[in-house]
């Protein structure tokens, strides 16, 4: 922006000073021609010869700065497609040089993100019931099961861990006070067209939730 700014008031100033140099130029060109003496018609014309001088000299200026702009703005280009180049050149060469994932640590990270998707959906729907339809409430709510969940999946024992168990102590850890009931359910089937009104978030797919009174404990 500040370059921007500053060829924007350099290309004014030098049409300014273009525009008053004709029209000196102009002026001192009439009154020469209507000097009553000699020497007032060669002053005259000394001074519209140095005016003209510097007129063209201001277009000449105007050029030049013309064309070392294009010459800037292509070897900033220029400069940038290098960059560009060189950072792609770069990622390639450590993903090439980065040793082959172990099949089993995919695995077990493919298992470590199902059980987090198993334990949001069990909880999702208590979460927003928490909220009381404040979609802020539940969004804040949201992100501290994302956290919890990410400590937890940290432990050694996130993977073996009873799934009731790890929905039940994030529940207790979050202070949701809706009961829940845990069963296991099977998925129902794709919705053909989708519902234009949702409504709350779905609950989840192998885990019942039961709305049942607030917990007392």
């Amino acid at each position: 922006m500040a370059d921007a700014a500053r060829r924007e008031r350099q290309d004014a100033v030098l049409a300014e000073l273009s525009e008053l140099g004709l029209t000196l130029a102009r002026d001192l060109h009439a009154r020469a021609l209507a000097a009553e003496s000699p020497q007032d018609a060669d002053r005259l014309a000394l001074a519209f010869q140095r005016v003209s001088r510097g007129v063209r000299q201001t277009f000449a200026l105007e050029l030049k700065i013309d064309r070392d702009r294009r010459a800037c703005d292509r070897e900033m280009a220029v400069s940038e497609l290098e960059a560009a180049v060189r950072l792609a050149r770069e990622a390639e060469a450590e993903a090439k040089a980065a040793p082959p994932v172990d099949p089993a640590v995919l695995e077990a990270r493919a298992r470590v993100g199902s059980r987090k998707d198993r334990v949001k959906g069990a909880l999702n729907r208590l979460i927003w019931t928490e909220a009381e339809g404040d979609e802020d409430e539940y969004d804040v709510l949201t992100e501290d099961l994302d956290h919890r969940l990410g400590e937890a999946a940290r432990r050694r024992d996130f993977l073996d861990l009873p799934l009731e168990t790890l929905i039940l102590q994030l529940k207790a850890d979050m202070g949701l006070k809706g009961a829940l009931r845990l069963t296991a359910c099977s998925a129902p089937p794709p919705d053909p067209q989708p519902d234009p009104d949702p409504g709350p978030p779905p609950r989840g797919r192998d885990l019942v939730y039961d709305t049942g009174p607030p917990d007392t404990g």
